[in-house]
């Protein structure tokens, strides 16, 4: 049986599979053009055309060259509720996740705002009008939550803003006692607007943050009692279990990466305890479906993080606990090198964040964590911050979130921070004299044995915020690396 890695295609083929079958896209109605689905999916080209001549050959669209492609999918009111109706947990799921994750985005986005980001604020809120169609109101209310997140500069968290905004959007479909859940008029757009303007220019940044959260769980209430009504319409759905995976980073994480990262997860996992040598090449492009490029660089990149040593014509073996990972002769300057440090500090600025206030949502902590992550630690370099050392305590963070769409998110975060291993190859002059990062990490293991929930809550959200003020000192120093720092203080 085949091991599948979601690629970019798969992601946006279902995506839009799912808006046609929810009632999104409705018969006779344009679709959108291939240069708005690439902006709007951060997808290529290729990809985009890909879809289309599927969508097209199975027959949701029609299309005709030269001309704008049509929705032919159609079904009955009822199918549409019904499709809805199916995925009202994961809907729900979603709301939980991102209310621990979006509200803290806009309020640190407010904090770095000035007077440009303030003066499009403004803007934005005087150009509402009784006129404006209820999609252009919603247009304007997400260009607003746009500006927020511009401070922070960080493309995953734009991007995380762009796939909520689709996958949260709930079609009306007017069933017999059903209300739209997302009416919305100008008036109060405007006077929401005027109103977090206010707050943010008097840098009343905890009661705007209080204001957002507010919003997401009367949204959150609104349509879960908007899909209870339309329940009523249907036949009782079959339950059905999925694994939400509503957010995908968009391709910024490449195949032969996050392949080398789902063989972590089962070297941690114990799988491979009993085995002399992990799958070979061959092995794992069979398993994966991968083309044998990518399983040789997962390997080799597995080999430069520290997790593995191939044996020359042996194979390749288990290498944690002989610490291989070390210095490397990389060429930090590369655009391609660059641009995968900016995903690592991407992800670490997320993760560093929002650590502390979804540790909050623990609800339990499992027996095998703790003494994984004190192994793993012992592993690890103190002087510097490395993959190798984050990712235990990052497995343990995702394993304890409760909310299925969080951990996907955190999964993909996880993923983007293995080129992380690059720092690696800094002289180790950069790297600040006593590691505050690696002092927190063991502070961390002392919190997880309190079971206290405040406590560790403070303690991952110290621990990650430390690594990542140690990786911003340590890439502020690398000649040429400073644009890489995401942040605006």
């Amino acid at each position: 049986m085949v091991k599948q890695i979601q690629t970019l295609y798969d992601y946006l083929y279902q995506m839009l599979i799912s808006q046609f079958l929810n009632g999104t896209f409705r018969p006779g109605q344009p679709f959108p053009s291939q240069r708005v689905l690439c902006q709007r999916y951060n997808a290529g080209i290729t990809t985009v055309r890909k879809v289309m001549k599927m969508l097209d050959e199975e027959g949701y669209v029609r299309t005709v060259k030269g001309q704008p492609s049509i929705v032919t999918y159609q079904a009955s009111p009822e199918t549409y509720a019904g499709f809805l109706v199916q995925g009202r947990d994961e809907i729900a799921d979603a709301y939980k996740g991102l209310e621990l994750l979006m509200p803290i985005f806009y309020r640190e986005g407010a904090r770095r705002c000035r007077a440009p980001e303030l003066r499009l604020l403004h803007g934005l809120a005087d150009h509402i009008s009784d006129h404006m169609e209820h999609e252009e109101l919603y247009r304007q209310a997400h260009a607003f939550y746009a500006v927020l997140l511009r401070p922070l500069n960080n493309q995953l968290i734009m991007d995380l803003e762009v796939d909520s905004e689709h996958f949260l959007y709930t079609p009306y479909i007017p069933l017999p006692g059903t209300k739209n859940p997302f009416t919305l008029t100008a008036a109060r757009l405007k006077n929401w607007m005027y109103d977090a303007v206010c707050q943010i220019e008097h840098r009343q940044f905890d009661d705007f943050y209080n204001k957002i959260v507010n919003d997401y769980r009367e949204s959150a209430k609104r349509v879960d009692g908007y899909l209870h009504s339309l329940s009523r319409h249907i036949p009782a759905p079959p339950q059905v279990t999925r694994e939400i995976h509503w957010f995908h980073t968009k391709g910024r994480s490449e195949l032969y990466a996050r392949l080398a990262m789902t063989i972590i997860r089962r070297i941690d996992s114990g799988e491979f305890d009993s085995q002399k040598y992990l799958p070979s090449i061959p092995r794992l492009m069979e398993e994966y479906g991968v083309m044998k490029n990518t399983a040789s660089r997962a390997v080799s990149l597995l080999n430069h993080l520290g997790f593995a040593r191939t044996l020359d014509k042996k194979g390749t073996v288990i290498a944690i606990k002989e610490n291989t990972a070390g210095r490397e002769n990389i060429d930090l300057a590369a655009p391609i090198i660059q641009e995968r440090l900016t995903l690592f500090m991407n992800a670490l600025q997320i993760i560093s964040l929002t650590a502390r206030n979804c540790a909050a949502s623990f609800s339990s902590i499992p027996e095998d964590l703790l003494p994984f992550m004190e192994r793993r630690l012992m592993y690890a370099n103190d002087s510097r911050v490395s993959p190798l050392s984050i990712q235990p305590i990052m497995k343990c963070f995702v394993q304890m979130i409760p909310c299925h769409s969080l951990k996907n998110i955190f999964q993909q975060m996880e993923e983007l921070i293995i080129w992380g291993y690059y720092l690696q190859a800094v002289d180790p002059a950069f790297s600040p004299d006593s590691c505050c990062a690696a002092t927190a990490m063991k502070e961390l293991a002392a919190a997880l044995r309190t079971r206290d929930q405040a406590v560790i809550a403070n303690a991952y959200g110290n621990a990650f915020t430390l690594v990542y003020e140690d990786v911003c000192r340590i890439v502020s120093q690398i000649p040429g690396c400073s644009c890489l720092l995401p942040d605006r203080q």
